[in-house]
């Protein structure tokens, strides 16, 4: 996320069952799941968590995320079946 309070978005592979995610550093971050949203109706990870969802079936699935610091790394890791 290479400048604060701007949304940026990364697609879920088709099939995904799981995901999880966290910024890299200490930082709290937004989560949503519509585009234009993260700033307004979001979900937040608060510094140092992170947020998991299981159990699902996506396809065609976009994570919509912002920090309120520039030059944060967001990591998400995806399982897919």
């Amino acid at each position: 996320m290479t400048s604060a309070s701007t949304e940026y978005s990364q697609a879920l592979p088709d099939g995904t069952v799981k995901f999880t995610v966290q910024c890299r550093a200490a930082y709290a971050t937004k989560l949503c799941f519509t585009s234009e949203a993260s700033g307004t109706t979001y979900i937040t990870i608060p510094a140092s968590g992170t947020y998991c969802e299981d159990g699902i079936n996506t396809s065609g699935r976009t994570l919509y995320f912002q920090c309120g610091t520039a030059a944060q790394v967001m990591e998400i890791i995806a399982w897919t079946r």
